[in-house]
C-alpha cells in the first residue's frame, strides 16, 4: 500500500513538473519516464483523478499452489463431520483417503471459510443442518450444548438471512468532474448478499433513502424480514445529525446495533472486505479505463458488477461455505418463512 502511494505521488509530480517547465520531454528526462507514460498518466488523471493512477494488481485470484476445488470441498466436509478434529488429524484423515494435504494447508482453507476454531466449526455445522432442514430442536440443543454456542460481544452469529444486515458508507475517492464519491452499502451478514449505491454525499438522509428505496423493497419482495441493522457510529447513523436514518428504523421496527469505530474491523469486517473487493475488481479498473462525467453512469455499471457478485461469486464464510449469495438465500428460505 505504501509503495503504491509513492508511485501515485511520483506520477503526480511528473504531471506537475511538465506543467511548470512547459516541456514534456524535459520533465520525462528528469523523472525517468517515457513520453508514452506521461500521456497515459495524463489521460488516467483526467478521467478519474488520483484514483486512476493506482496500479492495477496483476496477481491472479487463484495461486499456483492453491489446492483444487475438490480437495477444498473435502476439507470443509470433514470440518463439519468432525468439528472436534484439529488440522493435523484432518490432514491425516485426508491422506488416508488418498488426498495429500499438509496440516498448514488444512488451516489455510479453514481460515478462508472462517472455520479455524472449533467454535466456528460448530456454528457452521449448525448453519449447514438448518439450511438443509435436517436439524430438529433436540439436535440443535445438543450441538449448542456441546460447544456452548452463544452470542458474544463483537460476533456476527446469525440465524438466517435478514437476521443481521450490515450498513456502511465507503469513500470511493475523488473524480475530477464529480468530486468526492461515496458508496452506501448494505450486506446481509448471513448470505453476504449485497446492495450498494454511489452518491456525492454520505449524510443521514442519503443513507436513509438508500435503505428505503433500494434495500427494503428487495427484502420485502423476497419475503425476508430484517430484524437488525448493524452500523458504526458514523454521523449518518448516530448522533444529532442521524434523525432521518433513526426515524426510518423506528417506522420499520428494525433494531439498530451500533458499534464504536475501534470495534469496526471486528464487527464490520465483512463490509470492509467487500469494499476492498469492490475497489480492486470494479472501481480501480473501471475508473482507470473510463471517463465518468455523471453519477448515473457509475451507478449503472456498479449495479451490473453487483449482479455478478451476488449471483456468480463463490463466497467464503461459515454460512456460505463457497456458495454464491443467492444460493444461500434460496437454500435458507425455510429459515425465515
Amino acid at each position: 500500500m505504501y509503495s503504491n502511494h509513492n508511485e501515485i505521488r511520483s506520477k503526480l509530480a511528473l504531471l506537475q513538473l511538465a506543467k511548470e517547465l512547459g516541456s514534456i520531454s524535459k520533465a520525462c528526462d528528469m523523472m525517468g519516464y517515457s513520453r508514452d507514460s506521461y500521456y497515459r498518466f495524463k489521460k488516467q488523471y483526467e478521467n478519474a483523478g488520483e484514483q486512476g493512477l493506482h496500479n492495477l494488481s496483476r496477481k491472479k485470484s487463484t495461486l499456483k499452489n492453491r489446492v483444487s476445488q475438490e480437495v477444498e470441498e473435502q476439507v470443509i466436509e470433514i470440518a463439519l463431520d468432525y468439528p472436534n478434529y484439529g488440522q493435523a488429524k484432518v490432514a491425516e484423515l485426508l491422506t488416508a483417503r488418498g488426498c495429500t494435504i499438509s496440516p498448514s494447508g488444512v488451516r489455510t482453507i479453514w481460515l478462508r471459510h472462517n472455520l479455524e476454531t472449533k467454535h466456528n466449526r460448530f456454528i457452521a455445522l449448525n448453519s449447514r443442518l438448518r439450511q438443509q432442514n435436517e436439524l430438529n430442536f433436540n439436535a440443535q440443543h445438543q450441538i449448542e450444548k456441546s460447544c456452548k454456542l452463544q452470542q458474544e460481544e463483537g460476533s456476527l452469529d446469525c440465524q438466517s438471512p435478514g437476521d443481521i444486515c450490515v450498513q456502511d458508507t465507503f469513500k470511493v475517492g475523488n473524480i475530477p468532474e464529480l468530486g468526492t464519491i461515496y458508496q452506501h452499502t448494505c450486506m446481509d451478514a448471513y448470505s453476504q448478499y449485497t446492495h450498494a449505491q454511489v452518491s456525492l454525499d454520505k449524510d443521514s438522509g442519503l443513507a436513509s433513502d438508500f435503505l428505503r428505496t433500494q434495500v427494503l423493497p428487495w427484502y420485502k419482495g423476497q419475503g425476508i424480514p430484517i430484524n437488525s441493522i448493524l452500523t458504526d457510529r458514523g454521523a449518518e447513523f448516530s448522533g444529532k445529525h442521524s434523525k432521518p436514518f433513526q426515524t426510518l428504523l423506528q417506522e420499520t421496527s428494525i433494531n439498530h446495533i451500533q458499534k464504536r469505530a475501534y470495534n469496526g474491523p471486528i464487527v464490520n469486517g465483512i463490509a470492509a472486505r467487500f469494499h476492498s473487493l469492490a475497489h480492486s475488481e470494479f472501481y480501480a479498473p473501471f475508473l482507470k479505463n473510463n471517463k465518468v462525467s455523471n453519477i448515473e453512469t457509475l451507478n449503472d455499471n456498479l449495479q451490473k458488477w453487483l449482479k455478478r457478485y451476488n449471483h456468480q461469486y463463490a463466497i467464503a464464510g461459515r454460512y456460505t461455505l463457497g456458495k454464491t449469495a443467492i444460493e444461500v438465500i434460496e437454500l435458507s428460505r425455510h429459515l425465515y418463512r
